[in-house]
């Protein structure tokens, strides 16, 4: 019976002394984050049997466990990943929120310091001074332009060394998982180390700071495979894959996770990585990315605007303009703005014709080659196909190189794509980035004050309104010379053509048709003939006399000759009564010689200064002088060239009726003190000239910082949620997996008593069995 009592106490003794164990391990772990609280499972040991009853035979531990529920451990560690998203998210926008409060907004006011100078500037457009303000201004606004793109690149530079750091961790995290799954299945069968397991848990949960994370159980592994992102494979088993930064192709800055197998690197998809990894890359790819853009579109409608000015304008010297700004349309910007593959043989230049259809972001363009043809596919900013309205290729598949290409502003002139030729079956993909560098590339051409260009020619063109034919008159260049200056009307005409002959004549005199003769209403044909009583008469094609009239104004059917009329000159009487002077004969007829006139009409075009009310001398196509062209004009090009100039002047295409005008006015291209081209440069301050006519070049700035602000709000609203929802995930897994050191110290004086107790009965086994041994 004592040997019994004693076996009792023994085993209360044990399963006190591993109960107060674990109690201690759990106080002394309270503080320790991922600790699970751990729970000892005791059970009754099997009753013997012994004189016709069971009798108990004590306690026993039959196993230790976590107080873990994975349904609360799944929660915590996605919205750890939410949350630590939104985070680096929010601190991130803070970061961009400030640039655009501070740099970014030092470029608009030095911008608005420019205007402001230059319009001072067009008050005294002579003063050296003021344009030497002028230069500085612009000077200033350039390098704030540079200065945002430097902190703009700075930004995106940290956010890629901070992805090469957490990369670091992450492969850490990974080595680690990897590890302890070694450890865990070293473990006998059915054995667990509960502490290992919370250090397991631990990890998964940092990891989810920095990707969305996915776990499979499996060999007694809680994350015996660890997926990260959308579906790759960071940890499985006691193997662990390595993550690192790779350059992207073609644009090498465009830096890519990538997952290491072996030898090969195999870019992820970074759409879904989420967490800390997600939000950097979201960041970097679409907000600082886009902020560069926006900046270099600013840059370059800003200074595309302001050069295109000068060079329409004259200086204070009296030369054509100069650019103020850097061309932004150089030989090497040209190139710059392409991104190819390395060792491509692809050369394409990206030029910017108009600023207003100028979209941000980058383009990507494929290319193929059949052997035969080269076939394209360009897709826009957004990533979406670009498509003609009929639904086939924005650029036609061609044999032919170079080839010109307009889309959205740009001009892409290939010039050779992949090769001279490529191999059939080749292709490669292309990256053109419009407006990526433009606020790094601005700067200042100009050293000279003079050089600004005041006065700028002013030429008006306008057709008048109740023309009832559709033709274009416009000008072939934007500078004419001062010798032109005045303002003109074109007229449409329908009027006379003379020819004369006087074929097989035996006399000596010339018979000559008047230039210019209104003789519309006496078209026809007719013979002047001359007689042997040396009288001239003239008669239709149908023999019937036509009235002339004499040196008297007398109408006679007969003239004396030689002529006695002023300058020679021959006048009929038309059909219609009126007199009209024709030709002109000389002396020298002889009897019986004749001379014939076939007057027609045809459509013209005449110049007329209105300030003298005379009509200009014009060159025809063999470079004779004329006063009337006729039209349709016979030229190539439909040009007008004024009998003085080299070069032509104004172009009138066809379908002009007879009756419709043109008024034109030419500005001269020289005028000291000229300030017309100053106060057009102000008018880009607010002038709708960008993103399709709804903005300025400020507003984009504007557009911008809007977009920034509300994306800043955004965040901080998410974090604010997401960190709720971590501290409910939190709360959740602490009130299950947590100590509680109230309940601890009960079961520490409740097991503390147990053991005691259990003493006591192995006191009482020994004073038992002495008692019998004594009695003995």
């Amino acid at each position: 019976m004592a040997s019994d009592l004693m076996q009792l106490g023994i085993s209360g003794l044990r399963t006190s002394q591993k109960q107060l164990d674990v109690t201690s391990h759990n106080i002394s772990n309270v503080h320790t984050p991922g600790y699970s609280r751990q729970v000892v499972d005791q059970k009754a040991a099997d009753a013997q049997w012994s004189g016709g009853n069971y009798y108990g035979s004590g306690a026993y531990i039959d196993s230790v466990n976590r107080a873990y529920d994975q349904f609360a451990a799944r929660e915590l560690t996605l919205s750890t990943t939410q949350l630590e998203e939104s985070n680096v998210r929010q601190q991130h926008m803070m970061m961009l929120d400030d640039f655009t409060s501070k740099s970014a907004v030092n470029t608009v006011n030095s911008m608005n310091d420019f205007y402001n100078s230059v319009r001072s500037l067009s008050d005294h457009p002579n003063d050296l001074g003021s344009r030497q303000t002028v230069l500085e201004s612009a000077n200033q606004a350039a390098n704030s332009f540079n200065n945002s793109y430097e902190t703009l690149t700075n930004i995106r530079r940290d956010v890629n060394e901070q992805l090469d750091v957490t990369l670091e961790r992450v492969n850490a995290l990974g080595q680690e998982l990897a590890a302890i799954n070694t450890s865990l299945q070293e473990l006998p069968d059915g054995d667990k180390n509960h502490d290992l397991l919370d250090k397991q848990r631990g990890l998964i949960n940092e990891l989810a700071k920095y990707t969305k994370v996915t776990v499979l159980a499996d060999k007694g592994s809680l994350a015996d495979k660890v997926i990260i992102g959308s579906g790759d494979t960071l940890v499985s088993g006691v193997e662990s894959s390595q993550l690192k930064m790779v350059s992207g192709d073609p644009d090498l800055e465009d830096k890519q996770i990538a997952i290491v197998n072996g030898n090969q690197a195999k870019a992820i998809k970074s759409d879904h990585i989420g967490g800390g990894l997600g939000a950097m890359l979201s960041i970097r790819d679409d907000v600082i990315d886009k902020s560069l853009d926006e900046m270099g579109r600013m840059a370059i409608g800003f200074s595309k605007q302001i050069n295109d000015l000068q060079q329409s304008g004259t200086d204070l010297t009296g030369a054509m303009g100069s650019a103020l700004f850097t061309d932004v349309n150089s030989p090497t910007l040209l190139k710059e703005r392409l991104l190819k593959p390395l060792g491509s043989q692809t050369d394409i230049d990206v030029k910017i014709d108009d600023v207003n259809a100028l979209k941000a972001g980058d383009y990507k363009l494929t290319t193929s080659f059949d052997g035969t043809d080269y076939s394209f596919r360009l897709f826009d900013p957004a990533g979406n196909e670009m498509k003609q309205a009929d639904g086939s290729a924005y650029i036609a598949a061609t044999d032919t190189l170079p080839l010109e290409v307009n889309v959205d502003g740009l001009t892409l002139t290939m010039n050779t794509v992949m090769g001279t030729p490529p191999t059939t079956g080749q292709s490669e993909t292309v990256i053109i980035q419009p407006m990526r560098r433009g606020a790094a590339n601005i700067g200042v051409e100009m050293n000279d004050p003079r050089g600004l260009a005041g006065h700028r020619q002013t030429n008006i063109v306008e057709a008048n309104p109740n023309n009832t034919g559709t033709a274009q008159l416009s000008q072939t260049s934007q500078q004419t010379p001062d010798a032109l200056a005045g303002t003109y009307q074109i007229d449409i005409i329908n009027s006379a053509d003379l020819v004369v002959g006087n074929a097989g004549n035996s006399g000596t005199a010339t018979f000559e048709a008047i230039s210019g003769a209104a003789a519309e209403n006496a078209v026809g044909n007719y013979v002047i003939t001359v007689n042997a009583a040396n009288k001239l008469s003239m008669a239709d094609d149908s023999g019937n006399a036509v009235k002339l009239i004499d040196d008297t104004g007398a109408e006679v059917t007969e003239l004396d000759y030689p002529l006695t009329t002023t300058g020679n000159t021959l006048t009929m009487v038309a059909s219609d009564g009126s007199q009209v002077s024709v030709a002109t004969l000389s002396n020298g007829a002889v009897d019986g010689d004749e001379f014939s006139l076939a007057i027609t009409t045809s459509d013209k075009l005449t110049v007329k200064n209105t300030q003298t009310n005379t009509l200009m001398d014009l060159k025809d196509d063999a470079g004779n002088t004329v006063q009337a062209l006729a039209y349709p004009l016979t030229n190539a090009n439909k040009e007008i060239t004024f009998a003085d100039q080299t070069n032509p002047t104004l172009s009138l295409s066809d379908d002009a009726n007879v009756g419709d005008n043109f008024s034109v006015t030419l500005g001269r291209s020289s005028a000291v003190g000229g300030n017309t081209n100053f106060l057009a440069m102000q008018q880009i301050q607010h002038e709708k000239t960008m993103n399709e006519g709804k903005s300025s070049v400020i507003d984009l700035f504007e557009g911008l910082a809007t977009d920034i602000g509300m994306q800043k709000s955004n965040a901080d609203k998410t974090a604010e949620v997401n960190q709720l929802d971590f501290d409910a995930a939190s709360e959740r897994v602490s009130n299950i997996s947590g100590v509680n050191l109230d309940e601890e110290a009960a079961n520490l004086m409740k097991f503390q008593q147990s053991y005691m107790a259990s003493s006591r009965i192995m006191s009482v086994a020994k004073e038992t069995f002495d008692t019998l041994m004594r009695a003995v």
